[in-house]
């Protein structure tokens, strides 16, 4: 089994270079907070308690999610184009997990402790009424089905992969709207506080899936026979467009409810949003950037051109991204009761040099493992018996 899953040759070429070098940026967050403490390193603070790293976590698990769905839709409902490379994107879906656990690590609390172990202790006894402790326990049970369903993929096993891809959907689908849950459970918060957060999370997690499957494709390209590789095309082309309609009509009637309900602190947090401190994010990254331009690409080349479909897929992972950061961070700098005050407070967050190099390190992480995954194992096979 090892000569089929395992390559002969392991090459390093520059990507790897590039990769370790984003790695690298990390030591200097990591230096900042070993030599000054998180307090000092991250600006963060006790009324903007979660800032770049949490923000991050939930960009790269929603990635994972977002992969993981599209592979388990040719299992779950027979549509053969997710099948399309799936021992790469399923790679790719646990690089991006394992980038997820590296930053958030660097947010658990004292950087030398033995974060895991904290997870472990805490999930014993069993605490039902905390979603944080749901989702320590739903992306515990995820990374290893992840790591199971990669390998059953290289060795071949289609009807073993069938079950671990249909608890991996379940698991998955669980573990990260339940992370929307743990914002929308959040009174003292009413930006977050209700149903929208947890499905929103998973609509971008499907954009975030065909995205990266977008980008997948072009990368691998030669690897498929030219009908196959269009028909790819069109497939996440096509579903990367849908998300984009479905975040349109959640995001306008979202606005519109928020602003008409003249609620004082979602009021005052959505108008921060679209003309105030968020603003330029909201209108340049979210709506310019992450939902017009892809729009228009993919409507206007009909989902045929490699370049329009990639541009879009950049795209739209830059509005997501910002759409994840604008949400979390206005939904922290209305301070809780600052509305009924002659003059509303609006607090100010912008990350730390720790924070960003930090961040980076974990793209770095994500790249540095799907390439090297590239290398060593046969990704590039896809027969399935």
């Amino acid at each position: 089994m090892s000569q089929r899953i395992l390559k002969k040759h392991f090459t390093i070429d520059g990507w790897v270079v590039f990769y370790l070098l984003l790695v690298a940026v990390g030591g200097v967050g990591i230096a900042l907070v070993f030599f000054n403490g998180q307090e000092a390193s991250y600006n963060v603070t006790r009324e903007i308690p979660l800032g770049l790293l949490i923000i991050g976590y939930s960009f790269f698990v929603g990635i994972t999610t977002g992969l993981s769905l599209l592979a388990a839709f040719a299992h779950l409902f027979g549509f053969e184009n997710f099948h399309i490379l799936s021992r790469k994107i399923m790679w790719t879906a646990l690089s991006a997990l394992l980038a997820g656990f590296f930053i958030i690590f660097w947010d658990l609390g004292g950087p030398f402790r033995l974060q895991v172990l904290r997870f472990v202790v805490n999930i014993v006894p069993f605490h039902w009424t905390s979603p944080i402790w749901w989702m320590s326990i739903l992306y515990a049970m995820e990374l290893p089905i992840l790591i199971v369903e990669v390998f059953l993929l290289l060795a071949n096993k289609e009807k073993c992969t069938f079950i671990a891809s249909i608890l991996g959907f379940i698991v998955g689908i669980s573990a990260y709207s339940n992370m929307g849950f743990v914002f929308s459970a959040n009174v003292a918060r009413p930006f977050w506080h209700g149903p929208f957060i947890p499905m929103f999370f998973i609509i971008s997690a499907v954009g975030l899936g065909a995205a990266f499957a977008l980008i997948l494709l072009y990368v691998n390209k030669k690897e498929l026979a030219e009908e196959k590789y269009e028909m790819a095309l069109k497939t996440f082309s096509k579903t990367l467009f849908i998300v984009i309609l479905a975040i349109i009509f959640a995001k306008i009637w979202r606005t519109i409810t928020l602003l008409y309900g003249r609620e004082p602190m979602t009021y005052e947090a959505v108008k921060q949003l679209i003309a105030g401190s968020m603003a330029f994010n909201f209108w340049f990254f979210e709506i310019l950037i992450g939902i017009i331009v892809p729009f228009v690409l993919l409507l206007m080349t009909r989902f045929k051109s490699t370049g329009a479909s990639l541009t879009s897929a950049v795209c739209s992972i830059f509005g997501i991204f910002f759409m994840r950061y604008d949400s979390i961070v206005v939904g922290q700098i209305i301070p809780v009761n600052s509305v009924y005050f002659d003059k509303v407070e609006v607090l100010h967050y912008f990350p730390s040099i720790a924070e960003i190099t930090l961040f980076i390190s974990a793209l770095g992480v994500m790249g540095l493992l799907y390439v090297l995954g590239s290398r060593i194992l046969r990704l590039e096979e896809e027969n399935h018996v």
